[in-house]
């Protein structure tokens, strides 16, 4: 083989993230607090995991229906309908995935055309502005500011439009973020989003953590038709490497994923809707205190980091991560991720991870628990404290 293989020229534009050099600094160190991670490090509830321990002792794990076992599918129409007031055909209109990843992915590889644009708020999570490049399309990040609380700007959104647009991308509630937009914001993407004939791509994989009934988008009026909503089973049932993720979306172009689908995966794991399928009748006691524990995780960070001399912090109302700016060291936001883990032994993500909006900040999670979060933060706080001295000299 040639030294210079033929490559897929949009397989080969996407970008690498600054996490691989994270990841390249903390290799082989050892006692490091992990505020970095989006992996909850919780076990599987153990109503679930007895339901999956029957079905590998039975032997079996066949090949299942194409687009996710039927009787999943309703199940989720039936969480779609309680949840966000949708009414979803769970056979013309769901398609069960390996994750909500590979569901981003199929949509977008079957909407977009070479040079088709779409609309991305930034900060975004980082896989947002990947997916795009894959299928040929280009991400336009338009930028969100922290002084509106990250809440979308209608008029920026408006001229970034052009005539290649064909979809707007985000999480609600949002990762790296922590914010949930409100229904009015949701109203006024829905009303660019008709004016404009544009689809709608909303990330709903944080929804379950919030402790109110949230508005989701594709519930508005006249927005079912144009909106793919995605969310899955990782973090709500804590079971992320089973990759069971799903996405609803108007049934002409489903048809058209579920084909791309086939392809690429042929039919998502059995073992992994099995374990869907018990999440749904999972008793509410086995995860409503892990979620109770991870917001006054998340309260703990918020407040403690806050307080920091010269950090500024839009206050988070669910999830597992806050977005501080910490523009105050006079650093990137990149060489102080790389500072706070080579001296100080916390690992933080840099904000540019999440868009070139997120130059300043530092994405920090409460993924890996209370205990790495309280000496995370005493680490931080020991660190950005040394740093203050040293620029003030």
């Amino acid at each position: 083989m040639t030294n210079h293989p033929q490559i897929n020229p949009d397989v080969a534009s996407i970008p690498y993230a600054d996490r691989k050099k994270i990841l390249d600094a903390t290799r082989g160190k050892t006692n490091l607090a992990d505020l970095s991670s989006g992996n909850p490090d919780v076990p599987m509830p153990p109503y679930i995991r007895a339901r999956l321990r029957d079905e590998v002792e039975s032997g079996y794990a066949p090949y299942t229906h194409y687009y996710g076992i039927p009787e999943l599918r309703t199940r989720i129409a039936q969480y779609l309908g309680d949840t966000c007031d949708l009414d979803v055909d769970p056979e013309s209109e769901l398609l069960v995935t390996q994750g909500v990843q590979q569901a981003l992915y199929l949509v977008l590889r079957t909407i977009l055309c070479r040079g088709d644009e779409v609309l991305i708020p930034s900060p975004h999570y980082a896989n947002y502005d990947l997916d795009p490049v894959a299928s040929g399309g280009c991400p336009v990040l338009v930028p969100l500011d922290e002084e509106d609380d990250f809440v979308p700007d209608p008029d920026r959104l408006d001229q970034a439009v052009t005539t290649r647009t064909r979809a707007i991308l985000f999480s609600n509630p949002n990762n790296p973020l922590g914010v949930t937009w409100s229904r009015r914001t949701l109203e006024m993407i829905a009303d660019l989003a008709r004016r404009r004939d544009l689809y709608v791509l909303v990330d709903e994989v944080y929804r379950d953590f919030h402790p109110e009934r949230l508005t989701s988008i594709a519930g508005l009026p006249d927005m079912k038709e144009r909106t793919f909503v995605f969310n899955g089973f990782s973090k709500s049932y804590f079971m992320m490497g089973l990759r069971t993720g799903y996405v609803a979306g108007p049934a002409q172009v489903i048809e058209h994923v579920k084909q791309l689908s086939y392809v690429v995966a042929l039919c998502p794991s059995y073992l992994g809707q099995m374990a869907a399928l018990a999440a749904f009748d999972c008793p509410r006691s086995q995860i409503e205190p892990v979620y109770a524990e991870f917001h006054r995780s998340l309260e703990l960070l918020y407040d403690r980091v806050s307080r920091l001399p010269g950090v500024r912090c839009v206050q988070p109302d669910c999830g597992l991560y806050i977005f501080p700016n910490v523009s105050c060291t006079g650093m990137t936001s990149l060489e102080l991720s790389l500072d706070l883990a080579r001296e100080a032994g916390v690992v933080t993500l840099p904000g540019t991870e999440f868009g070139p909006a997120g130059e300043g900040h530092l994405r920090l999670s409460v993924c890996a628990g209370r205990e790495q979060v309280e000496l995370g933060v005493q680490r931080l706080e020991e660190r950005l404290t040394a740093l203050s001295a040293s620029f003030s000299r």
